[in-house]
This record gives C-alpha cells, sequence and structure tokens, in this order.
C-alpha cells in the first residue's frame, strides 16, 4: 500500500474517532442525548465503513498483484493446425 494512502487513512481514522469520542461525552447531557447519539452512531458506522472498505481495497490490491499480466498475444485464438 502506498504510505501516503497509509497515512490518510491513519488520519481519517482518528479524526473520526475523535469525532466519535467528542459526541460521546456530549451525549451525557439529557436534552441532547438523543440528536447526539444518532450523530455518534452515524460517525461510527462511517468509520466502520471506511475501514471495512480501505482493508477490502488492500486485499483486492494484494490479489491483483498477485495474478500474471494479460498481453495481447495471449488472448488472441490459436489456430487449430
Amino acid at each position: 500500500m502506498d504510505a501516503t494512502l497509509q497515512q490518510q487513512l491513519t488520519l481519517a481514522a482518528v479524526g473520526m474517532s475523535g469525532a466519535a469520542l467528542f459526541f460521546s461525552l456530549l451525549a451525557a447531557f439529557p436534552g441532547l442525548k438523543s440528536v447526539l447519539g444518532v450523530v455518534r452512531d452515524g460517525v461510527l458506522w462511517f468509520v466502520l465503513f471506511l475501514l471495512i472498505g480501505a482493508g477490502g481495497f488492500m486485499a483486492w490490491q494484494q490479489a491483483q498483484q498477485g495474478k500474471p499480466a494479460v498481453s495481447a498475444a495471449d488472448s488472441s485464438p490459436q489456430d487449430a493446425r
């Protein structure tokens, strides 16, 4: 995986986790509990999808690196002489 992409994904995960913590702390207030709980849950679901998507993308990249490249000569039909 590219080092820049890894750094960006790490910063995004840390930022979203910090936002989830912030909203969790704010949810302690009784009047705002339901609204901020919904926002907190949305942030957590977004982080979950981000992590699952990044993991799937990295697995797909690894799978693609293991496959040999197909050239035009390999894909052309051969004569049955």
